[in-house]
């Protein structure tokens, strides 16, 4: 998964049959918000948590979201 987010800087992936993606967000917002993390949302209620790294993100990930089934 991490091998994934790095070379195309996201990830979408299943748990417990819920889609979640993970990516990176340079610039967003309609204001152009430069930022330099990674995002987890929940793809069923657009929820996200934000991250200052990759590792961290899926350390969290690995922690809290266990049953990963499909990697898209």
């Amino acid at each position: 998964m991490k091998n994934v987010a790095q070379d195309k800087t996201w990830v979408s992936f299943l748990h417990a049959n819920h889609p979640y993606t993970l990516l990176h967000w340079s610039i967003g917002g309609t204001e152009s918000i430069q930022k330099d993390v990674w995002l987890l949302q929940d793809e069923m209620t657009f929820e996200a948590r934000e991250f200052p790294s990759l590792d961290e993100a899926l350390s969290w990930v690995n922690e809290h979201l266990k049953e990963i089934t499909d990697i898209l």
